[in-house]
């Protein structure tokens, strides 16, 4: 229980920080109230039981029957109760069935248009419920990250189909998934890429797919899109584990992408990553793990930064003179 009510109060927080961005009325000091509602973020010291869906149900005989039925083009449309089922899945520890079983399922029902509107806003209501997005998130690593990182995946493949021709969400529940999607960026901590036999966790990778696709959405305003990067950049810099499996490329995409949009973007990318240098000589002086972490992970975003070269020049710039500090 205390776990949801400080959910519900940097729900409340985010909702604040939000609107007065939108209305205009904070820009400035806009990092440092991010900073400090994820420093204010206090995690449990263990791990409750985590009670994932049971894949004894008849997921995989599921799985192979609609993959059978698609590859012979005879699968014409899905029940409410097996898209259900299929996506109450998608927190397997079973790489075959989360990863190639029903992301990839998910991608083709999709691309043949074999889901209908309420069946894709019924799974983007779950992805983005607390119960599957949040669970466990405020516990050390735990098995709900695998379901908490998918949903984050599957919800931007959502966001992309919408995009693509779907045009089946609403203003209110894009609305919302901004909401979640910013709130689980603040709550996730775990930077683990690929796990041992379970495969695939990758939660800031996913993040940042979620976040490209926000994005690129005309209708979801500048103020938005901004609040959303502020908010990306200070939860990297706070991530004390490291991130090694491609996610600072990933998030280096976005970045890229999205402050070529606009110069608001890039103008205040360019003042973060200046103030971000100035905040590791701090952390440099403490001589911690996590504080190297800090150090390498900027090191890694910077580095991909560089490689892409398709930031704005001043930025680009910035890149080059910091290029001796990367350690």
């Amino acid at each position: 229980m205390e776990a949801n009510k400080q959910i519900e109060a940097l729900r409340a927080q985010l909702d604040d920080i939000r609107k007065q961005v939108n209305a205009g009325e904070l820009f400035q000091s806009l990092s440092t109230k991010l900073e400090q509602i994820i420093a204010s973020v206090t995690r449990d010291s263990q791990v409750s039981d985590v009670h994932l869906s049971d894949d004894s149900d008849g997921i995989r005989a599921l799985l192979t029957r609609l993959n059978d039925q698609f590859k012979s083009e005879s699968l014409t449309a899905l029940s409410d109760s097996e898209v259900l089922q299929l996506v109450r899945h998608i927190g397997s520890p079973d790489p075959s069935i989360r990863d190639k079983g029903i992301y990839f399922l998910f991608n083709d029902l999709i691309q043949q248009h074999l889901l209908s509107d309420q069946q894709m806003n019924l799974v983007v209501r779950y992805l983005i419920s607390d119960t599957v997005l949040f669970a466990h998130v405020l516990e050390p690593e735990n098995d709900a990250i695998y379901q908490r990182s998918f949903a984050v995946l599957l919800l931007s493949v959502m966001l992309y189909a919408d995009r693509a021709g779907y045009d089946f969400l609403s203003q209110d529940l894009v609305n919302q998934i901004v909401d979640q999607v910013a709130l689980y960026m603040v709550l996730e901590v775990d930077t683990r890429g690929f796990i041992d036999t379970n495969g695939w966790a990758h939660a800031f990778t996913h993040v940042g797919n979620a976040l490209d696709e926000l994005s690129e959405r005309a209708l979801l305003t500048r103020a938005d899109k901004l609040y959303l990067m502020a908010l990306m950049i200070e939860r990297y810099k706070a991530l004390t584990g490291a991130l090694i499996f491609g996610e600072p490329q990933r998030l280096a995409g976005y970045l890229a992408r999205l402050t070529n949009k606009n110069k608001l973007y890039a103008d205040y990318f360019l003042k973060q990553l200046k103030h971000w240098r100035q905040q590791l000589v701090v952390i440099q002086s403490q001589e911690s793990q996590s504080g190297w972490n800090q150090i390498y992970n900027r090191g890694r975003l910077i580095e991909a930064m560089i490689i892409r070269h398709d930031f704005s020049d001043p930025i680009m710039k910035y890149l080059s003179s910091v290029i001796d500090f990367l350690g």
